[in-house]
């Protein structure tokens, strides 16, 4: 299957898979170039503020479609916002060229503790992600990071995945502060 095959059909899925009740937030858009984790949240959080003023950043990912570049870019973003005062979540994703936003009911699951000025630099991401897995990047593997939240007190970290398209596990998982950017670990 062709890149432009699965990207087409993750279009689709997107399209399917969204709730019965989702309803569009934001106007489809079309972005010209893969986005760093900064200018995606940036758009992201703009678009999420402008649908709910105490929208909150719920995870922050992106995907198999568009692994991270050594620049801390990606193709593909995968981002949810949620309100409380509504009980909603955003989900707004970036794939195929196209920033899109779909509001639902529910709420979006745990909230990592983020703070304002949280880390956002993807270049950094990738850097720790080489160090940490240069063997498996030799290999083909690419970088997947997104944030998760401590089930005990929300503590906000990146979470560095490896992927390879038809691997099975054993890769590690690297974990980064999400506040500071410090490598805490690595789960081998």
């Amino acid at each position: 299957m062709t890149v432009r095959m699965l990207l087409v059909a993750f279009a689709a899925l997107l399209v399917v898979a969204r709730p019965a009740a989702a309803q569009e937030a934001c106007k489809m858009m079309q972005v010209g170039k893969p986005l760093s984790i900064a200018d995606m949240y940036r758009m992201a959080s703009e678009k999420a503020k402008a649908w709910k003023p105490d929208a909150r950043l719920a995870s922050m990912a992106n995907t198999t479609l568009g692994l991270l570049k050594p620049d801390g870019t990606s193709a593909s973003w995968h981002v949810i916002f949620v309100s409380e005062a509504a009980n909603m979540s955003v989900s707004i994703d970036t794939a195929n060229g196209y920033f899109t936003c779909y509001a639902s009911a529910g709420k979006g699951g745990r909230v990592p503790d983020l703070k304002p000025d949280f880390f956002r630099d993807g270049a950094s991401l990738y850097a720790i992600a080489r160090q940490q897995g240069e063997t498996l990047l030799a290999q083909g593997y690419g970088v997947v990071v997104g944030t998760a939240a401590a089930p005990s007190d929300r503590h906000a970290t990146w979470n560095i995945n490896y992927h390879k398209e038809g691997a099975s596990g054993g890769a590690p998982t690297v974990i980064v502060d999400a506040n500071t950017g410090t490598l805490e670990k690595a789960i081998r």
